[in-house]
């Protein structure tokens, strides 16, 4: 303990006495916790209770959501080695030197501390605290500006009665209802803010949620950081399952949810230097259960639209108002069931102009319905989707002059043998924005590894494009993942026309012990001049028990030309404006001090005396929608993994997660969807059911795809 008391504090120097004052509360916080947490650990932790005899003495999980996830093929603790007395608890202590050169040279420094304790009565409590200077023009200039990031948790804090309660201050997001995230095509968005949030819920019966603070946005590069503004964001919610009068088997389910959100001096996005007072509401209603033409619900633990003969209908409505825009309303209904062969969704929306949650606008000035069905068999995959849809107005739709649309999807793939997979997508819109779309692609798995041909055309109104690619994932020798890709393509019309090439490498080795390397390249060259490259190369050295050090190399410039895209139009509603990336190059010097002690009274999702193994993956935009990560394709950071609906892990820079013990046996893992990009959505929006062996890791990627 008193070695990570004087490890941070040896870093003050580095920073301006202005600085080191600060800094110095937050290590000398840390360290007085940590030492009363030594004294703690001298206390032979007492024997876990039997959940049934005392269900406030739980097993203890990992409930802590870590900044930064570890690579596998880390320096591996002998068993003596290992503090076992006391509470499970955590810290670290980073120090970084961050240099880029561009559009500009800045330097950055950076000290983050954070720690966790496990406490059997009142919660898993953890700290989180970083200070950020910048300079312009090289290390030696004079500090420009700061920055600061950090933030408390406490959560799944017992109370009485069955009751629970999740606390968060500092740089957190507003709570959603579970109905609120959304099963269907169109969910209400969580906000950033610096303040305060916090839920209370009664296992799944009652769930209440509020949050107040000023509403911001997570900025940095390889540091984080956080921007506030002078905005004011206040919300609050709640969602109670009813009694259906049904057995508990009936698989019979229905919810009802309320949620408010209030922002003041809310930017206008249209007008620069213009605020807002804006104000929205949602409400909800669920009902799941056997569908009334099939024969009876179908045995199993999922959701009733996951099992054969289940129904889930859910209604959906949003009011918002605006002091410079005036009200709108959002209305959207959204069905999901299955039969022996289908699994089906349809639904109906409209969104009038100017609707916004909070500081973001939602779809807006559109109305329609869909419907979407897949089915298959081991050998064959079929589905479809279909939508129409016309502007409320009459006018536009987002930035595009509208006069109605529809819009059609077929999709498929054969498995001709063990080793050989053919897939095809055909795309069509009509009416506004007209367009075709045509996916081909060869699966073939052999001995050097899996490769997947394929060629993709668009045509649009203002350009057409044809892809010819091979993507090859390499069997794994001493690496880990060895993947690249590289294609031909031509473009016609639009801004750059002309024929390109386009390659990708992906790979994370460990070549050696104690030493592990990851990178991520992407690159383009056209024949018109234009060129493009994405870098990014990070190689970590586990220098002692405790010590690790890391160096990244980073490097962007200039910009791929967006391939020809024929989408729906509620998926074009949603679609992000394009960010030109600014040409820059990094290097970042990471060094880390981390200990963790304690004994759990069980791992994650088990008994005491578990045997345990581990959980990772990786979350990734599959652009090719083959639900395999491609050399060409960058992994998703800052999305929420959730296992067995409980416990929660963030992924990195590069879109891995990981659950490092997790009990042996049968679990569900899953995505939230909320913090990723539109229109990208995870592929599996259910739960996954995924086995786990004692000291064995499992893995399990993640896809997220466009909406058609």
């Amino acid at each position: 303990m008193t070695r990570q008391a004087h490890t941070p504090a040896a870093l003050l120097f580095f920073f301006p006495a202005w600085r080191r004052r600060g800094l110095a509360g937050i290590c000398a916080g840390l360290a007085v916790a940590t030492t009363a947490l030594g004294q703690t650990a001298a206390t032979p932790a007492t024997p876990a209770t039997p959940a049934a005899a005392s269900p406030s003495l739980s097993p203890y999980v990992d409930r802590v959501m870590e900044g930064q996830l570890e690579l596998d093929g880390g320096l591996q603790l002998k068993a003596s080695e290992y503090n076992e007395t006391g509470w499970p608890r955590s810290w670290h202590a980073d120090y970084s030197v961050f240099k880029q050169s561009g559009n500009g040279n800045t330097a950055i420094r950076t000290i983050d501390l954070g720690g966790y304790v496990d406490t059997p009565n009142h919660g898993a409590l953890s700290l989180h605290a970083g200070l950020t200077q910048q300079g312009s023009g090289g290390y030696t200039s004079q500090a420009s500006g700061g920055n600061q990031n950090w933030r408390i948790d406490q959560r799944a804090l017992p109370l009485d009665g069955g009751w629970f309660a999740n606390h968060h201050a500092g740089n957190v997001n507003t709570v959603n209802t579970r109905l609120a995230r959304g099963t269907g095509r169109v969910s209400v968005p969580t906000t950033p803010i610096h303040g305060l949030s916090g839920q209370w819920y009664l296992q799944d019966t009652l769930d209440l949620n509020a949050a107040t603070g000023r509403a911001g946005l997570f900025s940095g590069l390889d540091s984080t950081g956080f921007e506030s503004s002078a905005s004011s964001i206040t919300s609050a919610g709640a969602q109670v399952r009813l009694p259906t009068g049904k057995a508990p088997g009936a698989g019979e389910r229905i919810d009802l949810a309320f949620q408010l959100i209030d922002g003041k001096n809310i930017p206008d996005s249209a007008t620069s230097g213009i605020s807002q007072d804006t104000r929205a509401w949602f409400a909800a209603a669920s009902w799941e259960g056997p569908s009334p033409w099939g024969s009876g619900l179908a045995r199993g633990d999922g959701a009733a639209n996951e099992r054969v003969g289940g129904l889930r209908l859910q209604g959906n409505l949003v009011q918002s108002s605006s002091t410079r825009s005036g009200g709108a309303t959002g209305l959207w209904l959204d069905a999901a069931w299955r039969t022996e062969r289908w699994r089906q969704a349809a639904g109906i929306f409209r969104f009038e102009p100017k609707l916004r949650w909070g500081t973001t606008g939602l779809a807006d000035d559109l109305q329609g319905l869909y419907w979407q069905a897949d089915t298959a068999t081991r050998r064959w995959q079929a589905g479809f989707a279909a939508e129409l849809s016309d502007s409320v107005s009459g006018g536009q739709v987002g930035s595009v002059a509208s006069g109605g649309s529809a819009f059609i999807n077929l999709n498929g793939r054969y498995l001709l043998d063990t080793r050989n997979a053919l897939g095809a997508a055909l795309s069509f819109r009509t009416i506004s924005n007209p367009g075709q779309a045509l996916q081909l692609s060869w699966n073939r798995n052999g001995d050097w590894g899996q490769t997947q041909w394929r060629a993709d055309l668009a045509k649009t109104s203002g350009s057409r494009s044809l892809r010819l690619g091979v993507d090859h994932s390499w069997p794994a020798l001493w690496t880990t993942l060895l993947s690249t890709s590289l294609a031909l393509e031509r473009l016609g019309g639009g801004s750059n026309p002309g024929t390109g090439l386009v390659w990708g490498v992906l790979a994370t080795l460990s070549p050696w012990p104690l030493w592990s390397m990851d990178a991520s390249l992407r690159g383009t060259r056209s024949s018109g001049g234009g060129e493009s490259l994405n870098t990014n190369i990070g190689v970590n050295w586990q220098a002692a028990r405790n010590w690790s050090l890391s160096l990244r190399y980073t490097e962007s410039r200039g910009q791929e030309a967006p391939q020809a895209l024929v989408v729906s139009a509620l998926t074009a509603a949603t679609l992000q404006a394009p960010i030109n990336p600014q040409a820059n190059r990094s290097l970042q010097l990471l060094l880390r001090y981390q200990d963790h002690a304690g004994m759990a009274s069980a791992p994650l999702g088990g008994l005491p005396g578990t045997g345990a193994g581990s959980l990772t993956g990786t979350v990734f935009f599959d652009a090719d929608a083959n639900g395999r990560r491609e050399a060409s394709e960058a992994g998703v950071p800052g999305v929420t993994v959730i296992l067995d609906r409980r416990y929660a892990a963030q992924t990195d820079a590069q879109g891995r997660y990981e659950f490092p013990a997790v009990a042996a046996g049968e679990h569900l893992i899953e995505v939230s969807s909320d913090n990723i990009p539109l229109p990208w959505s995870p592929v599996l929006r259910d739960p996954v059911k995924t086995t786990v062996l004692v000291r064995q890791t499992q893995s399990v990627d993640f896809a997220v795809q466009r909406e058609r």
